[in-house]
């Protein structure tokens, strides 16, 4: 049983032990190595996908060979090259394991079939998707309004685990800068917290 999935469908719509059970035995238990590729640029993603533990990128390689994260993805979070699953058409983003990953995924086919067979799940995927857009404009937004250093606190308080979990240089992909500029923030940031910390502290 996958406690963590049933909790993360539970966490937007109720769902009976018995329409549990149906959803579950939907899903396909994959397991990728550290690098592999789950999905590739050019081909037709058949899957979306839960993250039972690991992690994961999503990204773009552009023609002169720069790559851009598009999403990061840890334990208990979803993530695929969304545009193409949906579509059923050749995608334009790789989705590759960043460490040892295991994977709860729906097919097309059968995200389409729990569709039908089950209202309840049809209206968890549309919440999910409206969560998934509504955080994807935000963080356009913050990319338009913020400077570097403002868009790394606000990641850091919002994604205390990827912070932690994920390579400096996906993470600074991820905030549209470079690896080096992130390094000289995270510093800054450390020295500014103990400092902080040293002023609080009780005498």
């Amino acid at each position: 049983m996958s406690a963590l999935l049933l909790q993360s469908i539970r966490s937007l719509v109720p769902v009976s032990d018995d329409q549990w059970l149906r959803i579950e035995a939907a899903t396909q238990h994959r397991s990728f190595k550290k690098d592999e590729f789950i999905s590739r640029d050019g081909e037709i993603n058949r899957f979306t996908n839960f993250i039972e533990s690991g992690s994961l990128r999503v990204f773009h390689i552009d023609r002169d060979g720069q790559e851009s994260v598009i999403q990061l993805g840890v334990r208990g979070w979803w993530a695929s090259d969304f545009a193409s699953f949906t579509n059923q058409q050749p995608g334009l983003l790789h989705v590759q394991a960043l460490e040892s990953t295991e994977l709860r995924s729906f097919s097309y086919e059968a995200v389409h079939r729990l569709f039908e067979e089950l209202p309840v799940f049809e209206r968890f995927y549309r919440l999910l998707v409206q969560r998934a857009y509504a955080a994807f404009q935000n963080r356009m937004l913050q990319n338009l309004s913020m400077d570097a250093e403002q868009r790394y606190l606000q990641f850091r308080q919002l994604y205390p685990e990827l912070n932690e979990q994920i390579f400096q240089k996906h993470v600074a992909s991820y905030l549209g800068m470079s690896a080096e500029l992130l390094s000289k923030i995270k510093k800054r940031v450390y020295e500014s917290d103990k400092q902080q910390k040293r002023a609080t502290k009780p005498s």
